[in-house]
């Protein structure tokens, strides 16, 4: 497994979620199971789209989400 963060821009399926920021992810959406886009991977947060939602996530926070 790896972490979002380690991802180019593309879709992924998110596998888990590390750390405890666990509640915060599920309340925007972003559980096991579910899709997640990463629209832009620059020096500053990710954003990421969740269903029609577009999130912008901090690095050390990115880094707690797996996917494959």
């Amino acid at each position: 497994m790896e972490s979002i963060l380690s991802k180019n821009p593309g879709s992924y399926t998110v596998l888990e979620v590390n750390g405890g920021a666990c509640r915060k992810f599920y309340e925007l959406g972003i559980i096991p199971g579910c899709k997640l886009t990463v629209l832009n991977k620059s020096q500053g947060p990710l954003l990421v789209r969740v269903g029609n939602s577009k999130i912008a996530i901090g690095r050390g926070m990115a880094d707690k989400i797996m996917v494959k």
